[in-house]
């Protein structure tokens, strides 16, 4: 993917109840299954080896429009948190630590904030920006207005009958409303933008992960747009897993790594069990080189090729 090609953002509105928010790899697994279903096994190859030398298009995880993850920063060491309670009173103690424990709680960043202090490497300013209010925290988001995101969650309990028996099964999973204005983004970067439309328009009839069987994780494309986004002055902040051995240094690098087995399914035979370690979204990395994106497709071969997506987007 060559630097003169700017950066698109799929934007995308819910058609259901939303079980999680789809990391990369799950729009991945979509993007195979509509490629293979729309297009034929060819088209499915040919995209899949792309990726061997210049991918077709790379992604992040899915987002709601305007947020980022928050990166994987310590704005306040323990010591500081120790030195600034100190010869406060009472109450002011318990309005401090009340902050701190908000701030511990920040999931995502507004993208104006993020590029006025994390891509400028203003991390200081931010801190006391913080403190004097400047900036604020509010369900989850660092903000530099009040963010609500208005979204409601529930456990909902499903009864299951066995195959073989006349017991209904209990179980659970959660589900998550937003309201229906809400946008969701993807970030893209391709040098083929028409080929990134002509497979995303398919996106309600796949869903992306799971549950999608009983009308969860369904969402349609409305808009695909141009964006830009100024460079980071040092370290990178990772807007999708990524699975990568020497691209960064570690000891300039804040991170979370995420660690999870995978097995095949009856579809995908293969006696191979994966356990994949990959730097998770908000992972504040010190790349030893710049790239437009940073990791690799995991393929693991036994009776057939099963992949992994691990590459790490970066804006």
């Amino acid at each position: 993917i060559s630097e003169e090609n700017k950066s698109n953002k799929l934007k995308f509105k819910s058609l259901s109840s939303i079980t999680e928010l789809p990391d990369a790899q799950r729009i991945f697994g979509a993007v195979c299954s509509i490629i293979r279903f729309t297009q034929g096994d060819e088209q499915l190859k040919e995209y899949l080896n792309s990726f061997d030398q210049e991918p077709k298009f790379v992604h992040s995880s899915m987002f709601v429009d305007g947020l980022y993850p928050m990166p994987k920063i310590s704005l306040f060491s323990v010591k500081e948190r120790n030195q600034s309670v100190v010869g406060l009173e009472a109450q002011e103690q318990l309005q401090y630590l009340s902050k701190q424990k908000q701030i511990k709680k920040i999931r995502y960043i507004t993208s104006d904030v993020f590029e006025k202090y994390i891509n400028c490497d203003r991390i200081s300013d931010l801190k006391a920006d913080l403190l004097k209010e400047n900036v604020m925290v509010g369900s989850g988001v660092l903000s530099s207005v009040k963010f609500e995101t208005g979204y409601d969650s529930q456990l909902i309990a499903h009864n299951n009958r066995s195959t073989n028996a006349d017991e209904l099964r209990l179980f659970y999973d959660s589900n998550t409303y937003y309201p229906q204005d809400t946008v969701f983004t993807v970030y893209v970067k391709t040098n083929t933008p028409q080929y990134v439309r002509d497979v995303f328009k398919y996106s309600e009839y796949f869903g992306f992960g799971s549950r999608v069987s009983v009308g969860k994780n369904c969402f349609t494309m409305v808009e695909m747009e141009e964006y830009s986004s100024s460079d980071p002055v040092s370290n990178v902040v990772l807007m999708s897993k990524c699975i990568s051995h020497d691209e960064f240094e570690l000891t300039e690098s804040s991170y979370v790594i995420d660690s999870h087995s995978f097995i095949s399914s009856k579809y995908y035979k293969s006696s191979s069990l994966g356990i994949f370690n990959a730097f998770t979204e908000g992972s504040f990395m010190k790349p030893l080189e710049k790239k437009e994106y940073y990791g690799c497709l995991v393929k693991c071969n036994d009776e057939m090729n099963i992949y992994h997506y691990g590459i790490g987007f970066v804006m």
